[in-house]
């Protein structure tokens, strides 16, 4: 039987590394006597937990650490790992991957890897808002991603090409460094928007002269991109045989390329006053589109009542959530309720949702059931969705004529279960594959049937919640988000979405999100 190599992947800002499971137990920590050590990190203690094969699967353990474990938001002492799963240790995460053992599964694992690194850093680009720190940022991110051993970040200024960033792989800087790249790649990639990748640069470039002075063996040169608009570039290179320069390395650079000319994008727009109204204007548009396609109001169920709310972080968000009316079987029509978050904000990620609020409603008058319809839904968007682009959601029916519940998740937080009868919160998890990353999500999506006694309640919510900070950067958690159900989870829906965005109001305490807030609540009456 196939049984794929697991990998852990320690971020620490700009930074990953790679820690393949090779022994039967890992131990994770700040002394440096542990297998994988985490320094620098106040929130991590000395023995923080380890992470061990059981079976045939693998575990991860706390040993008593001063902050918690924690696995996709959740606190833990010990519970199973699957792949794809978010760890944070302190303030640093860990993610849990299969590196594969055939050429097929290595491909998606590192699709995967990609994809769930490239998430983590785009919250990195997020949180800084100096546009010099943050060119110093994404060129730290660019070479590490690839395992460059140089980086030079050029932005185009009355069509002259201005060198703002240039650092060898350990972070020293490259002196003169108009003198130690072909100026030809750069100006070629800035003309046609297309990068410029080989592994052989002496040869597939030996028309350039200063190709072979340089002696480089491998480049990757990619477009900073803003509307369509060229505004620099992203060039690494190196003269080692085992970098990451192939065609994933280039999709996984572009789409990082992309999002951080977003970013800095919006850096110069907080700072620069005359240009910031006009593209305020083109946000509120944006944002008008995208609110007038989210329900309106709450539908009316019979035997339930339901409540959903978005708050976007910016004024176009990456969150959506959606009730759509199946077709009616034997005059009853089923309710199907969608949530999702996608990757990276603003326009882009708004656009990603409105495509797939799209697709979903042609697929549901259908009437598939929900783990079809995702699947379906992945289909169409992994063909226009960019190299690095996903979507996280969860999808549910509820047939009206039993009260039944069928949910289906791609990647997307555990739902809350209140369990009105012995007042208990029950967790519910879905699992799955993020849309957007593999072409087929048939094996990876699993559906669930769940029933709702008189007075029980569901919740449906994204990352927003868990994850909101307060002015100390402490998130709001899984413990807060639960014991806050817990409390109030025998309320009418409204209500219970009402209290959840008072008491993120509270925690906030007025601190700069990030991240959009979406929830829904069902509750049986």
């Amino acid at each position: 039987m196939f049984v794929p190599m697991p990998r852990l992947i320690v971020m620490r800002g700009a930074h990953h590394q790679f820690h393949e499971m090779t022994e039967a137990r890992l131990s994770l920590g700040a002394h440096p006597e542990n297998d994988i050590v985490l320094e620098g990190d106040a929130g991590v203690s000395r023995w923080h937990c380890t992470v061990s094969r059981k079976g045939g699967g693998y575990r991860i353990k706390d040993r008593g650490s001063r902050t918690g474990t924690f696995v996709n938001g959740t606190r833990v002492d010990e519970t199973d790992l699957t792949y794809g799963d978010r760890l944070r240790l302190g303030q640093t995460v860990v993610l849990f991957v299969s590196s594969g053992r055939r050429q097929r599964d290595e491909l998606s694992a590192r699709r995967l890897c990609n994809a769930l690194i490239l998430q983590e850093v785009t919250k990195e680009l997020s949180s800084e808002t100096d546009p010099d720190q943050l060119l110093e940022l994404i060129m730290d991110v660019g070479i590490n991603l690839i395992q460059a051993e140089r980086g030079f970040l050029i932005l185009l200024k009355d069509n002259q090409l201005e060198f703002k960033v240039s650092k060898n792989i350990d972070s020293s800087a490259v002196k003169s460094p108009e003198f130690k790249i072909s100026n030809s790649v750069i100006r070629k990639v800035v003309k046609s928007g297309e990068p410029i990748l080989t592994s052989n640069a002496q040869h597939d470039l030996r028309d350039m002269k200063s190709i072979a002075a340089l002696e480089l063996r491998s480049l990757l040169c990619v477009p900073l991109r803003v509307k369509n608009r060229t505004i620099g570039t992203l060039y690494v290179d190196s003269q080692a045989q085992d970098s990451q320069f192939d065609e994933e390395g280039r999709d996984l650079l572009m789409a990082f390329s992309d999002q951080a000319a977003i970013a800095y994008e919006k850096a110069q727009l907080l700072e620069a006053a005359k240009e910031k109204e006009a593209i305020r204007s083109e946000l509120r548009v944006a944002s008008r589109i995208q609110l007038a396609l989210l329900p309106r109001s709450d539908p009316e169920v019979p035997g339930f009542d339901i409540s959903g709310r978005m708050v976007t972080a910016q004024e176009v968000g990456g969150d959506y959530f959606d009730y759509i009316w199946g077709p009616a079987i034997r005059g009853v029509s089923n309710l199907y309720v969608a949530i999702g978050d996608v990757s990276g904000k603003g326009v882009p990620a708004g656009l990603v949702m409105v495509m797939a609020r799209s697709i979903l409603r042609s697929l549901v008058a259908r009437g598939s059931r929900p783990s079809e319809v995702l699947r379906e839904t992945n289909r169409l968007l992994k063909q226009d969705l960019k190299p690095g682009m996903f979507m996280s959601m969860l999808l549910m029916t509820l047939d009206i004529s039993t009260g039944r519940l069928y949910l289906a998740g791609c990647g997307h937080e555990r739902p809350l279960i209140y369990r009105a009868a012995e007042r208990r919160i029950e967790r519910l998890d879905l699992g799955g594959l993020v849309l957007g990353v593999v072409p087929d999500l048939g094996p990876y999506v699993e559906e669930k049937q769940l029933e709702l006694a008189p007075g029980d309640a569901l919740l449906v919510y994204t990352d927003g919640v868990t994850e909101a900070i307060d002015q100390q950067r402490q998130a709001f958690g899984m413990e807060q988000t639960e014991e806050l159900l817990l409390r109030h989870g025998h309320e009418p829906a409204p209500t219970i979405v009402g209290r959840y965005l008072e008491a993120l109001e509270l925690h906030a305490g007025g601190a700069t999100q990030h991240d959009d807030i979406t929830l829904i609540a069902l509750r049986r009456r």
